[in-house]
């Protein structure tokens, strides 16, 4: 047979075969359902065939890559997050309490709480804590303590409790005060740093928040009740008694000690006044007070002291402002208490109607108003003032008070008040002040 016959071998119907880059090539393909029969690799297929030619390169690429984001994701990443957190934490006051206030050191507790707002529970090592003053700078704080190593989760409160502290920065410190007295909103500054932990990630944080709280504000609702003047004085020349009212609106708890005021009509100052073992808690606190009016010093005065006054009289009281000249605790004295208090002038007014009615029940209890009324004219050591008379009262207190009676309907009305017995009474106590009247 002929190689040209070779092209006929399945018969002379299939026509001769095709060559390879024939352009009819794949006219003569047999279709089934109309899908072609030649089989096309598919999306996987196609990448797996890639990556065995090329896994090495992609190998090389993910080391190279890891070791530029590992580090930088737990060395800048992840601390950068844990900083923002506890930048945007919320930090509270929730009680504080300055026991054993001596000129160097106090015993201090603090309790905090802390709203990091994560659900998932952060542990903390040991937290040293400064507490300064923003305008000295956080390297100069004035207290520093360290808060013990725990773990924190949603509303957490932590702190330390009767942790014996000592005033590295009084100028600090007493700035610190002057704000808690003076005024209504104070700010204490914290700062600190530490590490944390979310599970096995760790991370170094720093803490520097402003923590706003309520502050005494110049102690806004003192005032005095109960006062009585006491005829005659008792042995230690106490001749006033009554109860005094501290406001503290704060969540602070101050141990103050032992307050000596100077009791002022005016700018002239006319006895003084003891209140003992002041502990200051929030609210309103009520302490015994006790004092010593120097009458004599009235009496030579009466003139100023009744145009001082003649506001308050008029509305039926007594103006008193009162100013502290120490602060003792456990028989020391604490000069930060001292000078801060010092600079805050208290002011009170007392009804001129509650001190009669006080100080006649106090003379009724006596039961001796005689000798009562001799140890009066005794202590007030008239023979050596020259008001022994009506004229040489009017020479040295030119003072006309009958207008100021008849106009004044506060004064009437106490007056009025008053039972007959009691009258006769008053009567004769200022007859006594004057007997040569």
């Amino acid at each position: 047979m002929s190689s040209k016959g070779l092209k006929y071998i399945l018969g002379t119907n299939r026509g001769p075969l095709l060559t390879p880059g024939d352009a009819s090539e794949n006219q003569g393909l047999e279709k089934a359902g109309g899908l072609s029969l030649v089989k096309t690799p598919t999306r996987t297929q196609r990448v797996r065939r890639h990556w065995k030619r090329f896994w090495c390169v992609y190998c090389l690429g993910n080391v190279i890559f890891l070791a530029i984001f590992l580090p930088i994701l737990f060395l800048v990443i992840i601390p950068a997050i844990a900083q923002l957190v506890v930048n945007k934490s919320d930090l509270y006051l929730i009680n504080a309490v300055v026991d054993h206030p001596k000129p160097d050191s106090i015993l201090l507790t603090l309790q905090t709480e802390v709203d990091l707002h994560l659900l998932i529970p952060v542990r903390i090592d040991d937290l040293p804590l400064s507490l300064f003053e923003r305008e000295y700078g956080v390297n100069d704080p004035y207290v520093q303590f360290t808060i013990p190593g725990q773990k924190i989760k949603g509303n957490h409160t932590m702190g330390i409790s009767d942790n014996f502290t000592t005033l590295d920065n009084m100028t600090a410190w007493d700035l610190f005060l002057h704000q808690v007295v003076f005024e209504e909103e104070t700010t204490l500054a914290v700062a600190g740093s530490t590490n944390a932990y979310i599970g096995v990630l760790k991370s170094h944080v720093h803490l520097n928040k402003n923590i706003k709280t309520p502050g005494l504000n110049k102690f806004n609702g003192f005032s005095i009740s109960d006062a009585t003047v006491v005829l005659p004085a008792e042995s230690d020349g106490t001749n006033l008694i009554g109860n005094t009212t501290l406001p503290n609106p704060t969540v602070m708890t101050l141990e103050v000690g032992t307050l000596t005021l100077d009791v002022k009509a005016g700018n002239l100052t006319i006895g003084n006044v003891t209140v003992e073992d002041v502990t200051l808690v929030p609210g309103d606190n009520v302490f015994p007070m006790k004092g010593t009016l120097d009458f004599t010093t009235i009496i030579k005065n009466l003139a100023a002291v009744i145009k001082s006054e003649a506001t308050a009289i008029k509305a039926g009281n007594l103006s008193i402002n009162a100013i502290t000249t120490s602060v003792v605790w456990n028989g020391t004295e604490v000069p930060y208490y001292t000078d801060i208090l010092s600079q805050l002038t208290l002011s009170a007014n007392i009804g001129i109607g509650d001190i009669l009615k006080n100080t006649l029940a106090y003379l009724k209890s006596e039961g001796n108003i005689t000798s009562t009324l001799s140890n009066l004219t005794s202590d007030l050591n008239l023979s050596s003032l020259e008001t022994r008379s009506t004229n040489t009262l009017r020479e040295r207190a030119p003072v006309d008070l009958s207008p100021f009676m008849k106009h004044n309907q506060h004064i009437q009305d106490i007056i009025r008040e008053i039972e007959p017995d009691d009258r006769d009474f008053i009567v004769k106590s200022l007859g006594s002040l004057y007997p040569d009247a």
